[in-house]
């Protein structure tokens, strides 16, 4: 009885002692995560403002350059030695906007405007198919192998920590 007392005693240190080191690796990765989140904006935030000067700069450049043409006289390009700069007149472009926004312009627009669109229907897929062990997606009803669509096979065990802060 005594051993069994003591066996139980060390198996409880040693769960306690991987779950401290768990929990250290833990916190060492999330300051990980968030050292190299903050570099990453940090350096993004350089390159971009350094783009925009630059694209600024060119908005400018080509403003000034399309001055040269004289449109109003039917002249559409100027050449020089270093290229050619050509006066074009852009056409609509459209900004069809989010799903949100674009559900709303379904409702106004007629039928004969929209698009009839067929997708998966996922639920009903993972139940009329299997998942080989090698990825494969097979229909159960005729055990055809389903072409594009593959998974990764579940049942395998896996360890879930909950630690109590």
């Amino acid at each position: 009885m005594n051993n069994q007392v003591e066996f139980e005693a060390d198996k409880a240190v040693a769960i306690n002692q991987r779950l401290r080191q768990y929990k250290k690796n833990k916190k060492l990765i999330e300051e990980a995560k968030a050292s190299e989140k903050a570099e990453i904006d940090e350096v993004k935030s350089f390159y971009e403002s350094k783009i925009k000067r630059a694209e600024d700069d060119n908005a400018i450049l080509m403003t000034e350059l399309l001055g040269f043409i004289d449109t109003e006289h039917g002249q559409t390009s100027v050449s020089t030695s270093m290229g050619n700069v050509q006066a074009r007149t852009t056409s609509d472009s459209w900004k069809w906007g989010g799903a949100v926004a674009q559900r709303k312009a379904m409702k106004q627009l007629p039928s004969d405007l929209l698009k009839k669109v067929t997708e998966l229907d996922k639920a009903k897929i993972k139940e009329a198919t299997t998942i080989t062990d090698d990825g494969k997606v097979i229909l159960n009803e005729t055990g055809e192998i389903i072409e594009g669509l593959s998974g990764v096979k579940g049942g395998k065990k896996q360890c879930v920590i909950r630690l109590d802060r």
